[in-house]
């Protein structure tokens, strides 16, 4: 029976995942705006793509036949960690533009550079001879350079979780559904690039003193690095409000939309948001509503941002917050919890309720409904006759 190559599978996955990363970033680049949360996170994604590339092809062939890619993923590492702090920086509050204060990051691969130039400038047949011994070269993958390497990224994502966490804190009770959303991907995110870590330094360790059953993780944990660059393919491409800012002149932004009948285009979403209730799904984004609607993304930003007076998250939550109102005031769902209400309208997490609640009523859910109730129960006499129509 044929064997399957797992390492020939694992190459293919690797190529394919930085073919798929390049075609996304040229994509983006053409669609989106550049601020510099989304052009660090496009770099990122291209270093751990071409990162996992050079892993996954880590034998004497390849490195004969491409001398002068050797030891480039040393220098490639002293740019992970300072590229993530730099990304979770600009996304809780830093700005969305890149300062020449934040040159100072670049120090590590400069010094790196420095490091590594002796080898970078010499032949490609002089690096071909030495290569040739590609087993006893390969020993110093594992040599001090690149456990400072380790070591950094280490301390650079520490610093990027401490700098979320005191963002968290800053954050009021009714902070914008964008800032909550950038709180709970971020979290997410930097949580993932910590276990890969993890997994990384076991198998970097391994593979240096020669551990049994642990030694293969340095080259497959890589795989998981690929699947995370799919994912953070996918938010780019459908939560784009992830990393940009809103504009703050809505006639320079939409100067040149091209959109002919932005208010009939505003009474269809409306009719659309009645009829079809799209706000009931709580995986609903920007760009899912478009392609319901059959319009281009910007078109639907302007008429809901220039119409609605809000954000698209706004506009969203404001059916949902009308929806929970409803169900709030029907007898029959005195039994349910609010939470358990909101999550049925479309809510996903008690905070972006609470807020959006807040937002839309100027009270809370529960002071809400004790109003409504006390005004629906009220004697008959005491009411006043235009709340009945008289």
């Amino acid at each position: 029976m044929q064997t399957v190559d797992t390492s020939l599978l694992f190459r293919y996955f690797v190529v394919a995942g930085l073919i798929n990363t390049a075609v996304a970033v040229v994509l983006l680049l053409v669609r989106r705006r550049r601020s510099a949360p989304f052009l660090l996170l496009l770099a990122l994604m291209m270093l751990v793509s071409f990162q996992a590339l050079l892993n996954a092809f880590d034998h004497r062939g390849f490195f004969l036949a491409f001398p002068h890619l050797s030891r480039v993923s040393w220098l490639n590492l002293s740019l992970f960690g300072p590229l993530v702090y730099l990304l979770t920086r600009k996304m809780t509050g830093d700005g969305p533009r890149l300062y020449l204060r934040d040159a100072w990051h670049g120090i590590p691969f400069l010094i790196a550079l420095g490091v590594l130039s002796p080898w970078f400038f010499q032949s490609a047949d002089a690096k071909r001879q030495l290569l040739m011994d590609f087993e006893g070269l390969s020993k110093l993958d594992f040599g001090w350079m690149n456990q400072v390497n380790l070591c950094m990224i280490s301390v650079y994502l520490l610093a990027a979780v401490y700098r979320l966490t005191r963002w968290k804190r800053t954050l009021p009770a009714d902070a914008p559904p964008q800032q909550a959303l950038r709180l709970r991907w971020l979290h997410l995110f930097l949580t993932s690039l910590l276990v890969i870590l993890g997994i990384s330094a076991l198998g970097f360790f391994g593979r240096k003193w020669d551990l049994p059953g642990i030694t293969h993780f340095y080259h497959y944990n890589y795989a998981a690095i690929v699947v995370l660059v799919y994912w953070l393919t996918w938010k780019c491409q459908h939560m784009p409000e992830l990393f940009t800012e809103e504009e703050k002149s809505e006639a320079k932004k939409y100067r040149k939309s091209g959109l002919a009948e932005p208010v009939l285009l505003f009474e269809n979403l409306r009719r659309f948001m009645k009829e079809n209730r799209p706000y009931l799904d709580p995986e609903l984004t920007h760009a899912a509503l478009a392609d319901l609607l059959g319009v281009k993304r910007h078109h639907l930003s302007q008429v809901i941002n220039t119409h609605s007076g809000g954000s698209y998250f706004d506009f969203v939550n404001g059916y949902r917050v009308e929806a929970v109102k409803r169900m709030l005031a029907d007898p029959r769902n005195h039994h349910l919890s609010i939470l358990g209400i909101a999550m049925e309208c479309g809510f996903q997490n008690k905070a972006t309720f609470n807020a959006a609640f807040r937002k839309v009523t100027g009270t809370t859910p529960s002071a809400w409904q004790k109003d409504w109730m006390e005004m629906r129960y009220e004697p008959m006499g005491a009411v006043d006759g235009t709340r009945h129509g008289s």
